[in-house]
């Protein structure tokens, strides 16, 4: 299956999904550092260091299964200023676009639990309402990196969707409940 790796930093997600046995066509990362990182890892994808407004993602339509990607958290985390929408840094939006434009059979994006906290709820459920708009079965959470085997306590709010199937998170298999304690 092709992905496409929107704000990709430096690369760990896809990292993961080709260790998966994913094939990561393209990322998209506007820090010039961090694409080098990315570069330095994967020389096979189609790598665009720049703003991801200015990138037309229709040549991808029926060559790309899954888009990934954790557009910038700035916006919503609670250690900010937490303007959400009004905040020039919220990505979310082309997130949507390029899943408009690309039409994949899937997506998974993450970002911090404050998108759903009291304050960005509401943007949240309109988000929620444009990906089921887009024609996906949602799915979301917020997962602990700790509980999938990850040796650091870190929450993220995962989102995902599918078109023809409903996709489900995995039970954790470290920690409290489990057979394995946290790394």
């Amino acid at each position: 299956m092709n992905i496409i790796d929107l704000f990709s930093g430096p690369g760990g997600l896809s990292l993961g999904l080709r260790r998966s046995g994913l094939n990561v066509i393209a990322n998209v990362e506007l820090n010039r550092d961090a694409m080098d990182t990315y570069a330095s890892h994967d020389a096979n994808a189609i790598h665009f260091n720049e703003d991801v407004r200015g990138i037309s993602f229709t040549q991808f339509r029926g060559k790309v299964d899954i888009v990934v990607g954790g557009p910038p958290c700035q916006p919503f985390s609670i250690g900010g200023l937490q303007k959400g929408k009004a905040d020039e840094r919220d990505m979310i939006p082309e997130f949507i676009r390029c899943l408009k434009e690309v039409q994949p059979e899937a997506f998974l994006m993450e970002n911090v639990p404050g998108l759903i906290h009291k304050k960005s709820r509401p943007y949240f459920d309109s988000v929620l309402a444009q990906l089921s708009q887009c024609g996906y079965r949602l799915n979301w959470a917020v997962l602990n990196s700790a509980d999938y085997g990850v040796p650091q306590k870190r929450k993220r709010l995962i989102v995902m969707g599918a078109r023809s199937i409903q996709l489900r998170f995995p039970m954790p298999f470290h920690g409290p409940g489990t057979d394995m304690p946290h790394v």
